[in-house]
């Protein structure tokens, strides 16, 4: 038979679709320009963890805007009470965690330029597990420091993923996500068949899904990558209150289990 080429993921543009389009063929460009330095099987190792973290600090800076504003609301509930900015139970309500200080993203940009920003990133990312050990322990490796990455490989990727088109709103739409998404499908095709280890075609995703047609009660995932099925499961039920999620992996770099609602 002869041999068909490997499409690669498609956005469709809207009002703002074509900076969007561009921004993350500039994030993939910044993760090839890594070539000499790792692997292209390894990208998504240093990628993605800073792309979790852009996206823990987006949803932190939401939810403590948007407690902000209620406690100096009149007739708001939290009116007042200046303690919810601290509560971690008021951010776990709307999928946010607190951050520490030092793994907030104004503090990642302040450092970035530091020439010790890969240990300074390891250091981070440990600090996580150790503040969210039931849900985050095993997930971050100390990578960075022992990497052939320069400073300024580093620092570039911090710097794009600063960009301000990730504070709009667009829509709705969850931009880091869709980031994340296109990343995980380019590492899949730049693998090859090893792809298929950590991400399944969104197309078949879907199809499980409608089949499954999970509406309540807890969806497990024995061999998570992306976290796919988790996602279209949401999407399915329109994003209600009745599903938790849960998954375990055992890849060398994808090691672990969650659990999470």
């Amino acid at each position: 038979m002869p041999r068909t080429s490997k499409k690669k993921p498609e956005y469709q543009t809207n009002a703002n679709g074509g900076g969007i389009t561009a921004l993350i063929k500039e994030l993939w460009q910044a993760a090839v320009n890594l070539r000499g330095s790792v692997e292209p099987a390894d990208y998504k190792r240093y990628v993605l963890p800073i792309i979790f973290l852009r996206f823990l600090s987006l949803r932190f800076e939401a939810r403590r805007a948007e407690l902000d504003r209620l406690i100096k609301e009149p007739g708001s509930e939290y009116f007042g009470d200046t303690a919810v900015l601290n509560d971690p139970d008021e951010y776990k309500s709307a999928g946010a965690y607190v951050l520490p200080e030092d793994a907030r993203w104004d503090n990642i940009r302040r450092i970035a330029q530091a020439d010790d920003i890969k240990v300074r990133l390891d250091n981070i990312l440990q600090l996580l597990e150790e503040t969210y050990p039931d849900k985050l322990k095993g997930l971050f490796p100390r990578i960075y420091a022992g990497s052939n990455l320069t400073r300024e490989n580093v620092t570039g990727l911090i710097d794009l993923f600063s960009k301000d088109i990730f504070r709009q709103d667009h829509g709705g739409e969850d931009l880091v996500g869709r980031v994340y998404e296109y990343f995980i499908g380019e590492f899949a095709s730049s693998e090859g068949k090893r792809g298929g280890e950590y991400f399944t075609p969104a197309s078949i995703v879907r199809l499980l899904v409608a089949m499954i047609e999970p509406t309540s009660g807890k969806v497990f995932d024995p061999c998570c990558g992306s976290g796919g099925m988790f996602v279209q499961s949401d999407i399915f039920t329109k994003h209600g209150d009745d599903l938790s999620f849960m998954n375990r992996f055992s890849l060398d770099f994808t090691s672990a289990k969650m659990e999470f609602s």
